[in-house]
């Protein structure tokens, strides 16, 4: 299901987020797409066009995975949570030479209240990671069934 739904603010026509889909329960946002948009660009400057397209694709997997998890009662550990935390605030202060108030420059913020922003985000990728883990277990595949699959493709249509 896909839903077009947005917040403005009236005196000056502002587009503050909208809703561009909802996975179950879980809707996707505009902003949402463009940090994580942000961030491929700052790791490749070269995105191809349909980059945003291929955000929301990702964004709608996870949700579809953090929605089924739920339902399967899959829970993550605090504590598992805390220590990726703790470990990823300690490698960008790592990369900044230790730096607090160049990570305080960088953020806007000191890490404890990052890592409070990171908080839930790394909880959903963590619950969508262990849900995929959970499904791929299931997952039984032969050599024999890998040959069957690729005899099937046209030949001219393989790399």
């Amino acid at each position: 299901m896909l839903l077009m739904q947005g917040v403005y603010v009236s005196a000056q026509d502002i587009l503050v987020d909208k809703i561009v889909g909802i996975v179950g329960n879980q809707p996707i946002l505009h902003s949402d797409i463009e940090q994580q948009f942000a961030l491929m660009g700052r790791d490749n400057p070269n995105l191809p066009e349909n980059a945003r397209c291929m955000v929301l694709d990702q964004l709608m997997i996870q949700n579809m995975l953090i929605v089924r998890a739920n339902l399967d009662s899959i829970e993550i550990d605090d504590a598992q949570v805390e220590s990726q935390l703790d470990a990823r605030i300690q490698r960008i202060l790592d990369y900044m030479g230790g730096n607090e108030s160049q990570f305080i420059e960088y953020y806007g913020k000191g890490p404890d209240e990052v890592k409070e922003d990171f908080r839930e985000d790394l909880r959903n990728q963590l619950l969508a990671q262990r849900m995929q883990q959970t499904v791929m277990d299931r997952v039984k595949v032969t050599p024999s069934e890998v040959k069957d699959f690729f005899a099937q493709i046209p030949k001219d249509s393989l790399p």
